[in-house]
């Protein structure tokens, strides 16, 4: 009996186990809801990666049926990533969206479009000015590609028809914008200790340069990463470039 009377005094009250468990709570809770943001987060991420992707490849095609003018594929790009921009159904809301979008694609410190193929020397090779009627600029000519000389340049190394391969290399700086988690992402992306960058050196993983979203982020105030993205079709035009 002594011994029962023993193990009931060494009980904790009640009320002390309900102020251990508060504080446990109270404990795990920061983790919890930073674990829940980040799922959020990631998962805007996932859907913004998978739109960027989208958006490159109607930058291109925007650029084969436009004469790979530059202006024409930003354009494309920007009609393409308005899903962004549309946080509700209805006409106006679209339209609203997809101006918004190309205002962010036409901005040089939100999007780089860069043409990596055809190559300035594939249009030294194969430019024509005035080969078509009533064309006075040079251009690549598209027409016939199948009976073409498949020789390739002097210059570029390369035929004819993989002059007509259109290639770009897109670069986004998304905006992470749920509250607290962008904050450790852009920082767990971009660097340690006020160091930022997009390469590395001597093989130790160190920030070499700063990147163009980090830059735009600092000056905007926003939390930016850069989700970058190729793609490559066949011109239906003459490449003209600009």
């Amino acid at each position: 009996m002594p011994d029962v009377f023993a193990r009931v005094l060494r009980r904790k009250p009640a009320s002390r186990q309900r102020g251990q468990s508060a504080v446990e709570f109270l404990i795990a809770m920061p983790v919890l809801l930073l674990l829940c943001l980040g799922l959020i987060q990631f998962g805007l991420l996932y859907q913004a990666r998978s739109t960027v992707n989208y958006a490159t490849l109607m930058a291109a095609r925007a650029g084969a049926v436009g004469n790979g003018q530059k202006s024409t594929m930003l354009n494309g790009f920007g009609r393409g990533i308005a899903p962004l921009f549309a946080h509700s159904t209805g006409l106006t809301t679209q339209q609203a969206a997809v101006l918004k979008a190309i205002v962010e694609a036409r901005n040089p410190g939100v999007t780089q479009l860069t043409v990596i193929n055809p190559t300035p020397a594939a249009m030294s090779d194969f430019g024509r000015t005035q080969y078509y009627a009533g064309k006075t600029v040079r251009e690549i000519p598209n027409d016939t590609l199948m009976y073409r000389n498949t020789s390739a340049g002097s210059s570029s190394g390369m035929s004819i028809q993989d002059a007509n391969l259109l290639k770009i290399s897109v670069t986004y700086c998304y905006d992470l914008y749920v509250p607290f988690i962008n904050r450790v992402i852009f920082s767990l992306v971009n660097g340690i200790s006020n160091i930022y960058s997009t390469g590395q050196t001597n093989g130790l993983n160190l920030p070499v340069k700063a990147n163009g979203c980090y830059a735009y982020s600092t000056a905007s105030g926003d939390f930016r990463i850069p989700l970058e993205s190729e793609a490559i079709v066949r011109m239906q035009s003459p490449y003209q470039g600009g």
